[in-house]
């Protein structure tokens, strides 16, 4: 029987979650092959400030974003690799 946990950030109303777990129920039973009435999905509303990400909480404001880093003119699309 398949167990899903999903942690997102609070604030989501119950309609988004209901869709989430008919979303992810119905996946879920299609690939593990078994009956939707199996799946299990557990959805936990997490604060911002109970949320770290990169070595800050969530609801610390971003600071300015990085620099992009130069492409080369002379560098090949990563696509164009493939046989």
């Amino acid at each position: 029987m398949p167990v899903v946990t999903v942690d997102w950030w609070k604030g989501n109303d119950r309609q988004k979650r209901a869709d989430l777990v008919g979303e992810l129920t119905t996946t879920v039973a299609r690939i593990a092959g078994c009956p939707r009435e199996a799946v299990t999905v557990l959805v936990r509303d997490v604060e911002q400030d109970h949320w770290g990400r990169g070595g800050v909480l969530a609801d610390t404001p971003a600071a300015e974003p990085a620099a992009p880093v130069p492409v080369p003119e002379d560098a090949e699309p990563v696509l164009a690799r493939r046989p």
